[in-house]
């Protein structure tokens, strides 16, 4: 024998009991082939039965050489791997075979079978007749008190291990299996089944005497889901295949089961959970009204244990004795929420202090910094306790829920390999636990409306219970598929690990594939794959390397101090929904957001648009968005979406660009129209602003970019090129508009159309287009076209235009614009402006001076320029423009004019047949600087 092999991994908290295995392993291994050398010696000493030595019938027969070599290779070769000895032992067998007489068959043998027959810390086969224990599915009473019995008896007389003979064992319902510690259960194949009945719960395997280091593996577990009798008319969701720990545990057990291991085991249709991890409360005194009530400003030194001032914390006035007998059983205590989790809204702080004293009242030693919810382990000669609040507030009475307690729960629990489906309820919950490692499982059609109706929650793996007494709760590399309302659910706890887990279509698709729950803190789910769900995330989250594919997913903070990060993931096809009151606790960093044709032909129903905004804003940066939708980004429109949404350095790729928030260095490759959403608040609330980024497009048919319903827009150093069409429309902005420092660009228009527009619907005060370079590559375009009509602030200044005309009204404020290489030509005219608003003040030049002319005109008085003066019983077209009585009118009526002309101020007047509209005020011009 040249190696033994190790039959389990230990964790890292048993490592000094592995080293000290090791070294007896190598002492064992050693021996053995010292002993197998040994047995091979006397072997070859043996004359061989086919000699002509005259002595050869006192040697041992051909069969007893063969039995003997038989034995020998028993020994030699595995035999004795499932057995472990002694060093001791081993010498004394090896010392006895050094002194055997050879040619004496029975002396060998004897040895042989000493060896074999050695039986510290081995396997043990069940004797079904010794233990009146029946493997045909009968006789359950019997059947569990045996199979208990045996195992009590296998751990008295040093095995490690319990194997079953094949075949079904029908297990008590009121009576379960209680594995030992230290002991494996072995089911060899077997089946372990409950007996048919009608009780509300039962469990199959149970541990609830505070068993260390055991295991259950091999074999099958099965309920009662569909043969069960629920005439009792309550839920019976307490029907379990393998429950850790207890709500009740019996008077002399307790639910610190540890270092427990489940591996390759199938688990279903139970009535309630295919495994249940479940915890006892453990209150002790004082009670939670007591202690409400006992809290003064102040705190204890740490060091000493003497009472001293403080602003910033608080302390009990109450003594917690350590002598209670939970405290003496466990050796621990802690502060704990109530039956909810709750420690109470006027608590504020995550951590407390402990100060221990003898029962002279002598300080002993402290704890700092200790979280609700954690263990704090007694020293032995401590007879009570102090605690002290790290925040500045006495709660009131009434809401300080903190519990004293001394909670029991499994830690250290593999669940490891197994097939878990077809229960009622669950396949595996949480129902307080700490260090547990849930791996490499299929967790399947949970729930359902089968033969016999499931019953809520209906899902893979729920973590509840216990609140944050939940912690360290390891969920890898498992396959959830087919289950009834949830894959995963996290309800309550700390240090949750989702990871490398597939996640598939539940049956139910209104319920939640995985939920991580407003109280949830420090969730890592990483690597995940999700697929045809939802994701609810409320708690705090690290969501990262994720591949969604047809979900929806929404991001809800319910809590402002429980941010969610989403990063480095893929959404395929799907939904995202931000939606939180709390601004910028959301970050999406990092993220592919994509959609093919199956987005728009077969989940657009669903799943209806790409990212719908929600309530405040929050932050995207390094993202794509690619893809066509329905609607790519929505944005809701019941007045609950708040400005200031945040793009930074995301490419939007075929698609729309967002039309509310900030963004910045982003790039629009293939960009579509990008419109706007209506909000009845957006011309007071909402802001759009793009800084620095990039827009590409070819789309020719539609806008680019339109600006309405908006508090405000600025633009200011972006580059937009498009192939052909407009480009910028500015409709209903409440405020001001701000385009600078920009290049927008068409590159192949066919047609004059107009590159900017600022459209009649415009209501704002002030729009600034400053320091761009606006120009068309093919033919000239409109570059900017003012159509407004509430005679906003326009200021056009210092921008190059370039095989682009501006089209304006005259109320512009224009300064230094180049245009084709002409600096400001609009104010170069021949003769006296006849259209257009002009300011009062406003200077036009000749741009034909000659001696005995003037070099302009200046406007005397503000209003519309017009030379065409009314005349009476004149037929006028439509759009034409008169002035009459200093005022300025449109026709929007054709005819023929009367006898007397029209002098109103506002709105319209009929004149003969023609309909006048008033306009303006005429605009009055005086020539000036006259050349001699």
């Amino acid at each position: 024998m040249s190696q033994i092999n190790r039959k389990y991994n230990f964790q890292d908290e048993t490592r000094a009991i592995a080293n000290q295995l090791d070294e007896e392993l190598d002492q064992l291994v050693e021996s053995y082939n010292a002993q197998d050398l040994m047995v091979s010696n006397h072997i070859s000493q043996i004359v061989d039965p086919s000699s002509n030595d005259a002595t050869r019938d006192k040697h041992v027969s051909d069969l007893d050489i063969k039995s003997i070599n038989d034995q020998i290779h028993n020994v030699s070769s595995g035999g004795l791997d499932l057995r472990y000895y002694t060093k001791p032992e081993i010498d004394e067998v090896t010392g006895q075979l050094n002194t055997l007489n050879t040619n004496d068959k029975s002396n060998l043998v004897n040895a042989i079978n000493e060896v074999n027959s050695l039986n510290t810390a081995a396997t043990y086969v069940l004797d079904l007749s010794k233990w009146v224990v029946k493997n045909d599915g009968t006789d359950a009473i019997n059947t569990t008190k045996g199979i208990n019995d045996a195992m009590a008896w296998a751990v008295q007389n040093g095995y490690t291990e319990i194997v079953l003979p094949k075949g079904t064992y029908l297990i008590d319902e009121n009576s379960p299996i209680e594995p030992q510690s230290n002991l494996t259960l072995n089911l060899n194949g077997s089946t372990l089944k409950i007996r048919t009945n009608s009780n509300s719960d039962y469990s199959v395997i149970k541990f609830q005497r505070n068993q260390v280091y055991s295991r259950i593996t091999n074999g099958k577990i099965i309920g009662d889901r569909n043969a069960h009798d629920y005439s009792s008319g309550t839920t019976h969701e307490g029907g379990y295949g393998i429950q850790i720990g207890s709500f009740t545990p019996t008077a002399n057990g307790g639910s610190n089961a540890k270092y427990i291991t489940l591996d390759n085991l199938e688990i279903y249709d139970f009535t309630g959970d295919s495994i249940a991890l479940c915890s006892t409360f453990g209150q002790i005194s004082p009670f939670p009204t007591a202690l409400a009530s006992s809290w003064e400003q102040g705190d204890i030194d740490p060091s000493n244990g003497n009472l001293i001032a403080s602003t910033s914390k608080i302390r009990s006035t109450l003594n917690i004795s350590m002598t209670q007998p939970l405290i003496v059983k466990y050796g621990y205590f802690g502060l704990y929420g109530n039956g909810f989790g709750s420690l109470g809204s006027d608590i504020t702080c995550d951590y407390y202090n402990v100060i221990f004293y003898k029962v002279d009242h002598s300080f002993i030693s402290s704890k700092t910094l200790v979280q609700f919810f954690d263990e704090i382990e007694v020293p032995l000669d401590a007879s009570y306790a102090k605690v002290v609040l790290h925040q500045s507030t006495v709660p009131a009475s009434a809401n300080c829920l903190i519990n004293v307690r001394v909670p029991t729960f499994p830690q250290h629990v593999q669940v490891k390999k197994c097939d878990l489906h077809h229960s009622r309820r669950l396949g595996i919950s949480v129902n307080g636990a700490k260090n547990i490692y849930i791996e490499s499982n299929a967790i399947h059609h949970i729930g359902g409306n089968g033969t016999v109706l499931g019953t809520d929650p209906q899902g893979g793996i729920d973590i509840e219970d216990g609140y944050d007494l939940n912690q360290f709760i390891h969920i890898h590399k498992n396959n959830f598929h087919d289950n009834e309302k949830y894959n995963i659910i996290v309800v309550n706890g700390k240090c949750i690990y989702i990871t490398n887990n597939t996640l598939l279509k539940l049956n139910n698709q209104a319920y939640v594939s995985l939920a991580i729950n407003g109280g949830v803190d420090r969730a890592i789910v990483t690597g995940n794959t999700i697929r045809h769900g939802k994701v609810v995330i409320s708690g705090e989250c690290q969501f990262n390397n994720n591949h969604v594919y047809g979900t929806q997913v929404n991001a809800a903070s319910v809590y402002a101090t429980k941010p969610i990060n989403i990063a480095d993931s893929t959404f395929y096809n799907c939904k995202f929904v931000l939606d939180t009151p709390f601004a910028f606790l959301i970050s999406i960093d990092n993220c592919r957001f994509v959609n093919d044709a199956d987005k728009l032909n077969s989940l657009s129903g669903s799943l209806n648009w790409s990212i719908e905004y929600k309530n405040q804003p929050q932050k995207f940066s390094n993202c794509i968005f690619e893809g066509k939708d329905v609607q790519y980004f929505s944005y809701i429109p019941n007045n609950t979406t708040k400005q200031h949404w945040m793009f930074e350095n995301c490419l939007f790729k075929g698609i729309p660009i967002p039309m509310m928030g900030r963004l910045v260095n982003c790039v629009g490759d293939g960009a579509l129209l990008g419109t706007n959403y209506s909000s009845s608040t957006g011309l007071t609330t909402d802001v759009l602003e793009l800084y620095n980024c990039k827009f590409i497009s070819s789309d020719s048919n539609n806008i680019l970019l339109t600006i309405n319903n908006l508090k405000s827009f600025r633009m200011e150093q972006c580059y937009i090129e498009k192939t052909s069409g407009w480009v910028l429309k500015i409709q209903n902005v409440g405020s001001d508009v701000v385009v600078k420092n920009n290049t927008i660009k068409v590159v192949n228009d066919t047609l004059p159309r107009s590159i900017v527009t600022l459209d009649s619907s415009f209501t704002g005060s002030q729009i600034s287009l400053t320091n761009n370079f606006i120009y068309s590559t093919n033919n000239p375009q409109v570059g900017i076209d003012n159509q407004t009509t509430n005679r906003p602030q326009i200021v056009i200044a210092d921008n190059i235009f370039k095989k682009t005309t501006l089209k304006i009204n005259g109320s512009e404020v224009m300064k230094n614009n180049i245009i084709d290489g002409a600096i400001d030509p609009y104010y170069k005219v021949t003769t006296e402006p006849n259209a257009l608003y002009y300011t009062k003040g406003q200077v036009l030049y000749n741009s034909n001076p000659t001696s005995g002319g003037y070099v302009g005109w200046i406007c005397t008085t503000a209003g519309t320029a017009n030379k065409t003066a009314w005349a009476p019983a004149t037929s006028y077209p439509l759009n034409a423009l008169v002035n009459a009585n200093s005022k300025v009118y449109k026709c929007i009526v054709a005819g023929t004019s009367g006898a007397i002309a029209p002098s109103h101020t506002t709105g319209t007047a009929l004149d003969g047949t023609v309909t006048w509209q008033y306009v303006d005020v005429l605009a009055v011009f005086k020539q000036f600087g006259a050349i001699i």
